[in-house]
């Protein structure tokens, strides 16, 4: 008997553990769109990401210029306001057209630009698509 008690007891702790991990598991994975579909950005989460993904420790939200450019309006045609004497004739630095697609491309790899450096960010989908949304946000 006391042995039957005990297994049950230890089923019980494996069900609740599973249901735990499964509902840890999809917790902030939500994505906006089904499967296959395009994935729709959240721009609070755009906004957390620039922050927490280290995009706020070179990059202002302004047209401020810290260790890079400000993004305001990087996202728009006119792109952002850059420091005197760079101009990248309203292409992005490493020379392709200011598009989304392209920016995520250029956020994803390491790249030289007349300032400096930048790092690329290793993000999922999910997280490009709520960064790009926040971006879109910030206009000049």
């Amino acid at each position: 008997m006391p042995m039957q008690r005990l297994i049950r007891m230890a089923l019980a702790v494996t069900l609740v553990l599973g249901a735990l991990l499964l509902a840890a598991n999809t917790l902030g994975s939500r994505s906006s769109a089904p499967p296959g579909g395009p994935i729709t950005g959240d721009v609070d989460r755009g906004r957390l990401l620039f922050e927490r993904a280290g995009c706020s420790a070179c990059h202002t939200v302004t047209t401020e210029f810290r260790v890079g450019t400000g993004m305001a309006g990087v996202l728009q045609p006119q792109g952002p306001v850059y420091p005197s004497g760079i101009d990248y004739g309203g292409a992005l630095p490493n020379g392709a057209p200011r598009t989304e697609e392209n920016v995520a491309v250029f956020i994803r790899s390491t790249n030289q630009g007349k300032i400096g450096l930048m790092p690329g960010r290793a993000l999922t989908d999910q997280q490009m698509a709520d960064l790009l949304a926040y971006l879109r946000t910030l206009t000049r």
